[in-house]
């Protein structure tokens, strides 16, 4: 790998990591915003694949770190904790027991 090659991966690597935290950092997974920063977060990761800038495993090994930066835990540990969170939510349906006309 040639000095100039080194460099541009590393530049690389730096904006790949801001495009990460900016897309960990978006909480409304429905608005357009996240939809828009995970687009180009997309685009940017398959560049880079595509030029050879960095490996599948070199990837894997920084998405998993800045979301740990970014949620203080892995993706695996937090898809477990939000789904045992929907699981815990149960909804009252005592309030649809009365009828409608005699509701207050």
């Amino acid at each position: 790998m040639t000095l100039d090659t080194h460099y541009k991966k590393i530049q690389y690597l730096k904006q790949l990591t801001d495009h990460l935290t900016e897309f960990y950092g978006t909480k409304d997974i429905k608005s357009k915003p996240y939809e828009a920063t995970k687009n180009r977060l997309d685009g940017f990761i398959q560049a880079g694949l595509l030029v050879g800038l960095l490996t599948k495993v070199e990837l894997q090994k920084l998405i998993d770190l800045e979301h740990i930066n970014a949620f203080g835990m892995t993706r695996k540990q937090r898809q477990a904790e939000s789904q045992l969170d929907m699981s815990d939510t149960q909804v009252s349906w005592d309030v649809y027991d009365t009828p409608t006309i005699h509701r207050k």
